[in-house]
């Protein structure tokens, strides 16, 4: 059996260590159009904070390991060009040396990614303006930050790319300004939550301006429907696309967000070719359908579902979904959300309660902070669709809490009961997620 994986990040390599794993004998070679291998992508913003910490601290493995130890063929620098689904072949271009060659598969993986959006205005293709999606980008923006300090800083996009990236600038004595198209930032979170962030970035000097329109760049001067901004850097983080066109070209079937079609397997239309991570759709299970949710997490689970069913494909297990579960830091406050957002809600038409609790996150113990907590639950029922937090201290886990309870379609009431730890170093006596369960209790 011979396996061919196209993209070797997060997805590629999971499925190609699954696939050894399970299958020793199997062929599996990655193409990896860039020089990088596997990474942990959600830490390039604080890398650039640490002058002499090389970008490559953030790979998941070593080169040599992935090929002696796993066993895999894994090639940098290598672009896929064709797709011959018929004949399960592809045509691969090396490029360092230039030459072209054609590797046939029993089994395709699909797992190229996804692209950042570039700004098609004037100006934007300038050497002083970045987009935060690879690692190669890591190194530039890095490399013109030490060498060239810049005195001022636009950042282009409000998501958690350039919040993360806003506090790392600020904690090298830049403050950078933000403006977003959007008229609000972080639509999927709740106005209680948005409404802390928004604070918090005016307590640090930061300038975030919503609803602007980006016009041109000339020179260090960014024209926009808000005014004219002056930059000596731009990053630019307007949110990615999935990578999709090679796929498409060969007669492959797009779903959502033009991210690949696939099933509950992850199998697509094209005989023998599989597809996960941010390339993919996800499979969302409150939904119960595809909806597009690229993050590392569910990009490396889709990679091991692949890898075993391309290794068992008369017993294919199904990839489990997610529940749109995800984290961010933003200065002293986590963010974190999971399950349906208040925005899919009513879209969805349910008939929902609405709580919304502030509380300590520790006891009598020095340290800690306040957090605020909102519930989304279903009226009458007292089902969980949904929660989402906000402050200092001990936030992303308490939120896991709530993450596993939504996976075990919990209610409120059986919330309200979970024996919690407690102590004073790590909760007060009663927990404020047993304190938002209760007040949920009382309103459904």
């Amino acid at each position: 059996m011979k396996c061919v994986i196209i993209g070797g990040i997060a997805a590629g390599l999971s499925a190609a260590s699954q696939i050894k794993r399970q299958s020793p004998e199997a062929e599996v070679v990655v193409l990896e159009k860039s020089g990088d291998v596997s990474y942990a992508a959600c830490g390039m913003p604080y890398n650039l904070f640490f002058r002499d910490k090389p970008v490559e601290k953030l790979y998941a493995l070593p080169l040599e390991t992935i090929r002696s130890e796993r066993g895999v063929d894994y090639r940098l620098y290598q672009e896929v060009t064709r797709i011959d689904a018929e004949g399960k072949e592809v045509e691969v271009t090396d490029l360092q040396s230039g030459k072209s060659y054609s590797e046939s598969y029993d089994f395709l993986v699909y797992a190229t990614g996804n692209k950042a959006i570039r700004l098609d205005y004037p100006g934007f293709d300038d050497r002083d303006v970045f987009y935060f999606r690879t690692l190669e980008d890591t190194r530039r923006a890095k490399e013109f930050l030490y060498q060239n300090p810049p005195a001022k800083v636009l950042l282009v996009g409000a998501g958690y790319t350039n919040l993360e990236v806003a506090d790392v600038l600020t904690n090298l004595k830049l403050t950078p300004v933000i403006i977003e198209k959007a008229p609000v930032i972080l639509p999927s979170f709740c106005e209680e939550v948005r409404e802390k962030v928004v604070a918090k970035a005016l307590e640090k000097g930061i300038e975030l301006f919503t609803g602007v329109d980006v016009e041109e760049k000339a020179g260090r001067q960014v024209k926009t429907s808000a005014g004219t901004f002056e930059a000596d850097m731009v990053v630019v983080a307007a949110g990615a696309r999935p990578n999709t066109a090679l796929f498409a070209a060969a007669g492959g079937e797009l779903g959502v967000a033009g991210a690949v079609k696939v099933d509950r397997y992850l199998r697509t239309n094209l005989d023998g070719v599989f597809s996960g991570g941010d390339c993919a759709e996800h499979y969302v299970r409150q939904l119960g359908l595809n909806s597009y949710f690229p993050l590392g997490p569910a990009a490396n689970k889709q990679g091991r579902v692949i890898g075993h069913n391309i290794c068992n494909p008369d017993r294919m297990t199904e990839f489990w979904g997610i529940d749109q579960t995800a984290v961010f830091k933003f200065f002293d406050y986590t963010i974190a959300t999971t399950g349906l957002s208040e925005r899919q809600l009513q879209t969805l038409n349910k008939n929902v309660v609405k709580v919304v609790v502030d509380g300590p996150t520790r006891g009598e113990f020095p340290g800690g902070g306040t957090i605020r907590i909102v519930l989304l639950c279903e009226k009458g029922s007292g089902l969980l669709l949904g929660a989402q937090m906000i402050g200092e201290d001990v936030v992303a886990k308490r939120l896991d809490v709530l993450a596993t309870a939504i996976y075990k379609k919990m209610t409120v009431f059986e919330i309200a009961e979970l024996d919690l730890s407690y102590s004073p170093p790590y909760a007060p006596v009663w927990d404020p997620i047993l304190v938002a369960a209760n007040v949920a209790v009382k309103k459904v």
